[in-house]
């Protein structure tokens, strides 16, 4: 990795930082963790991370394996995918299409948390922006630890890609 690549990660800070009342809040205004309680969010707090994003840095890359779900605290992200034949190589702005774009309370990184395959398009801050990331592994081990919380997360997960699929079709 160069110094230029090092420099335009995110910056991550530890959530001992912040409050975890504060973390407990930002999971719940997620549609992904509405119905669970203070203590089932709280499951979620090991090895999480609170990303800091600047203009245009990359929390997702197309093509790429993404083994996290994200929230985002705050800001805006960008979902764009290149119609480049090869999304390694310089790719101009005519070649991407904004999918769509997710604000405070929303998650992204779903689809590869899913199924384990390489990130359909990329997400990328359209302004200075925060989002808390919860590695594949501490999801999948809440997941298996409690059937209750399995069954309402992945209930609502239903819910959002098929609002979001009837907003795409409206497109």
């Amino acid at each position: 990795m160069s110094i230029a690549d090092a420099m335009s990660l995110p910056q991550r800070n530890p959530h001992k930082e912040i409050a975890e009342g504060e973390l407990v809040n930002w999971l719940a205004q997620s549609k992904m963790f509405d119905g669970l309680n203070e203590g089932d969010l709280r499951l979620f707090f090991k090895d999480l991370q609170i990303l800091n994003f600047k203009p245009m840095d990359e929390a997702i890359s197309q093509d790429q394996y993404s083994s996290a779900l994200y929230i985002v605290s705050s800001g805006r992200f960008l979902v764009l995918r290149s119609t480049a034949s090869n999304v390694h190589h310089a790719i101009s702005e005519d070649d991407l299409i904004e999918l769509d774009t997710f604000s405070k309370g929303q998650c992204f990184g779903e689809y590869s948390l899913m199924d384990r395959q390489p990130a359909s398009a990329s997400v990328v801050a359209a302004e200075r922006s925060q989002a808390i990331r919860i590695p594949r592994a501490v999801f999948d081990e809440v997941m298996m630890s409690d059937y209750r919380i399995a069954k309402t997360v992945y209930y609502n997960l239903v819910l959002i890609l098929t609002e979001r699929l009837r907003k795409s079709l409206k497109v």
